[in-house]
């Protein structure tokens, strides 16, 4: 219970300056093949978490867990796993980079059917 006469002071922390992102330093979205560049629409890098486990999540067929917040970017490190594994069934001496869909499949599980849906979205 609060009376009329309490004072309430307001105290207001601001977050340190961030360091700015040297994008020198983010693989750029061109660094993909060209048929898994239109995956990631107007983006021009991947972000710092997506550029430290592109190498695994690209170009390797590891296991990954990828722990992070809300909004880190989990989702497009799904994309490249998603998109790594295409790589690997595209016919590349096909001028239309042909690929054989029965050959192969890939589920997406996601805790929000909007989630599901962005995904299929980007392809």
């Amino acid at each position: 219970m609060t009376d009329d006469n309490d004072e309430y002071k307001f105290v207001q922390i601001t977050p340190p300056p961030k360091d700015p992102i040297n994008t020198k330093d983010l693989v750029p979205i061109s660094a993909l093949p060209i048929w898994a560049q239109k995956s990631f629409g107007t983006t021009k890098h991947l972000n710092t978490i997506q550029t430290k486990v592109f190498p695994q999540a690209f170009q390797s067929k590891r296991n990954l867990l990828i722990s992070a917040p809300t909004g880190a970017g989990k989702t497009n490190i799904a994309l490249l796993t998603i998109l790594s594994e295409v790589q690997h069934h595209i016919k590349p001496d096909s001028p239309t980079q042909d690929m054989s869909t029965k050959q192969f499949k890939i589920i997406y599980i996601a805790p929000l059917k909007a989630l599901a849906s962005e995904i299929v979205g980007k392809f």
